[in-house]
């Protein structure tokens, strides 16, 4: 039985294990730091070649939001641990949407396969594509059924896009690379155990909650401008004296309110979703509501 100081990737022996402790940590910076590369002009269909970098940064940026991970972009492809390339569905395998080679440390992309990536319904599936590419690489297997099918779709769902990850993405993430722990003041940024706020050093927004945030404070804003309008369509009919006039008014003043009345079902719509999110996400470590993101 080898010696608990044998190091079997050497296949020498640690001094001591103050040594191999050191050594140990020293592994686990450069596997918790993954250079990628992305193919230059390689886009996926319908979007240009930038939006496609911009999106798969962007899906990169929320793994690190999550757990103490992080990605660093090269733009040398053999300085690189992961590398992303463009190829036509008729070179990949089954027509996947991507299909990841670990052994080869490479990614391929479905560049002309088309999914609708210019409509509401496709923005976020590069970033899902590249999340769920990336976990194979980090060795991570597809899984199909989260809490008895109770739970939202997993990021490594093989036959659905889900939207973004979901709790128990986040807790196996958390306990694979680490959670971002409370060792500065958000506020202050002061150190010290004394100084903690007990909010972890880096919070996590869902892609869902500011995607539904986002639209009810536009629904909200919208409405006040509704609001508005009809407020001074009611003082221009009040000043009328002339009836003909004032029944014209009026009408005009009640097609306002039918348009307000319209998009308050779309205003409490939004609404209740980015609330139905919030609840979702409630206790999870990491998450913070942050309905009012500053400018």
């Amino acid at each position: 039985m080898p010696s608990k100081l044998y190091d079997c990737r050497t296949e020498t022996y640690f001094n001591s294990k103050e040594e191999q402790l050191k050594e140990r940590k020293r592994r686990d910076n450069v596997s918790q730091k993954i250079r990628y590369w992305l193919e230059p002009g390689g886009k996926m269909a319908e979007i240009s070649s930038q939006e496609t970098h911009r999106r798969i940064d962007e899906a990169l940026a929320e793994i690190e939001d999550i757990c103490d991970i992080e990605f660093i972009r090269v733009s040398d492809f053999r300085r690189a641990r992961v590398r992303y390339f463009f190829r036509p569905q008729n070179q990949i395998p089954y027509g996947a949407l991507g299909l990841a080679y670990r052994s080869k440390r490479y990614i391929l992309m479905n560049s002309t396969r088309r999914i609708g990536l210019t409509q509401e319904i496709g923005e976020r599936r590069v970033q899902t594509v590249a999340q769920h590419e990336m976990l194979h690489m980090l060795r991570w297997k597809h899984r199909t059924d989260d809490v008895a099918g109770q739970d939202e779709l997993s990021i490594m769902d093989p036959y659905r896009l889900a939207k973004y990850f979901n709790r128990l993405d986040v807790y196996y993430l958390q306990k694979k690379f680490g959670k971002h722990r409370d060792r500065v003041n958000n506020e202050t940024g002061a150190k010290g155990r004394k100084n903690r706020d007990g909010i972890p050093d880096r919070v996590f927004v869902p892609a869902t909650l500011s995607k539904w945030g986002k639209q009810h404070r536009d629904d909200v804003a919208e409405g006040e401008i509704l609001h508005d309008e009809r407020d001074r369509l009611i003082a221009e009919r009040d000043a009328l004296v002339d009836p003909v006039a004032r029944q014209q008014k009026q009408a005009e003043v009640l097609e306002s309110l039918d348009k307000i009345l319209a998009h308050n079902v779309k205003q409490v719509y939004s609404g209740a979703m980015w609330h139905a999110v919030n609840l979702y996400w409630t206790g999870t470590y990491g998450y913070r509501m942050d309905y009012y993101p500053p400018n």
